[in-house]
């Protein structure tokens, strides 16, 4: 959905992952994979094949909470199949020849992706002190897989550079890109579960759309319907950021208010810590 809020074009949306068997196909052009994992300190202890990132948009992470909208950005711009619209097309021409950490900066302060950003952000209706992460912290990074000329890199902001994974075509990437994956899960051993996979592709609305426009008649039927019920899966994605995002705390302070001043808190406070005494 990001995709979609920072390119009026609506070239793409990201669709989660279940399996790296070649089902994966099955979700039709696919632009670059975002894996999330749990790091660790020595994560990468092995040597990488860290090259310098001519010709490729690489951005170091600068700041904490934003790293899978960074994984997100550079699949877009290194992409050479999505139409970025005027906004990120000016921002990719505007930071070649930059540095990687001065291109990090620069997402960071860009009025366009932050706002993008913040969209999707919950809101934080209560100030706490933030600490830093110790070693016992469960921390989560995002990291991008994708192919640029013919060649399948893992971008990750907190590596020095781009890290050349082999050679590939088009046509090859997700087969070359799989047994990585599967390598990063398996080093874990059993002592972790929680990963996620995502897929860039295009945009379904677009793609059926266009389907349709060169589709026999006898077709017509189905894809009418596939491309209703992608218009609501979308329609429900929307509500669902927006209650997401909703700041709920001024309606519970407002509801209870409202039992105290009925003397109806109190016997519902006991209520629930004499069922919670119980189990």
């Amino acid at each position: 959905m990001c995709i979609r809020d920072s390119n009026t074009n609506r070239s793409g949306q990201v669709e989660e992952v279940f399996t790296l068997d070649d089902d994966l196909k099955s979700l039709g052009p696919i632009y670059g994979l975002v894996f999330l994992f749990k790091w660790k300190s020595g994560n990468d202890s092995e040597p990488r094949n860290v090259v310098d990132p001519d010709g490729i948009f690489f951005a170091n992470q600068v700041i904490n909470n934003a790293c899978a909208t960074q994984a997100l950005l550079q699949i877009l711009l290194n992409s050479n199949e999505i139409d970025l619209g005027d906004e990120l097309r000016n921002f990719k021409e505007f930071t070649e020849g930059l540095p990687s950490d001065m291109k990090g900066l620069t997402i960071s302060n860009s009025d366009l992706i932050r706002n993008v950003h913040n969209s999707f952000a919950r809101p934080e209706p209560f100030v706490s002190d933030e600490k830093p992460a110790t070693s016992s912290d469960d921390v989560f990074h995002f990291i991008s897989y994708t192919h640029i000329n013919g060649k399948l890199y893992e971008l990750d902001g907190l590596q020095n550079g781009p890290i050349l994974l082999g050679e590939c075509t088009a046509d090859n990437w997700l087969d070359q890109v799989r047994p990585e994956i599967q390598k990063r899960i398996q080093s874990y051993a059993q002592s972790e579960i929680r990963f996620n996979l995502m897929a860039l592709v295009k945009d379904k609305v677009v793609a059926l759309e266009e389907q349709m426009a060169t589709a026999a008649p006898g077709d017509m039927g189905t894809l009418q319907q596939m491309l209703e019920a992608e218009k609501a899966k979308q329609k429900h994605w929307q509500l669902e950021n927006i209650r997401r995002k909703h700041n709920y705390v001024p309606f519970v302070l407002e509801f209870l208010q409202i039992l105290a001043d009925k003397n109806q808190l109190g016997p519902l406070v006991d209520a629930a810590r004499k069922k919670a005494r119980k189990e």
